[in-house]
């Protein structure tokens, strides 16, 4: 299924089932998204996958969820920030992205990252990282 995404509002989904090794798997993935003029962006990504295995492997249900904003405040400064929890392997991950295009495909983007425990929201692991990229037109 798939609405016109140059509407403000779109939806995207798939699914497929199958064999998968010697069990089976069913998938299915969606996005909602809706585009707030031309400066905001809204989405919410879902992916599930549930895999039926014999025994002695183990049956999974597994889960990724989450929403994604994007602004853009000028034609060269852009903000995106994304969160995602995945039950696989207990993890909801922040991240969020400063872009700033100081001259033509040439960027400097300073980014946050943090990944927390779902239940108690200890952090398991954080990251500050900048990166400058110059294009040189030889």
């Amino acid at each position: 299924m798939k609405t016109d995404p140059r509407k403000s509002f779109s939806l995207i989904g798939t699914g497929q089932t199958g064999q998968y090794y010697n069990g089976q798997m069913s998938n299915f993935l969606g996005t909602a998204q809706w585009r707030v003029g031309y400066s905001a962006n809204i989405s919410m990504n879902i992916s599930y996958s549930r895999l039926r295995l014999p025994e002695p492997q183990k049956d999974a249900d597994l889960f990724l969820i989450g929403p994604r904003f994007d602004l853009t405040f000028t034609r060269s400064l852009f903000w995106t920030t994304f969160i995602q929890y995945n039950n696989q392997i207990d993890n909801v991950n922040i991240n969020t992205r400063v872009q700033w295009r100081y001259a033509p495909v040439s960027d400097l983007f300073i980014v946050y990252t943090d990944n927390y425990f779902p239940d108690t929201f200890a952090s398991k692991q954080r990251a500050f990282v900048m990166k400058l990229n110059y294009w040189l037109n030889l």
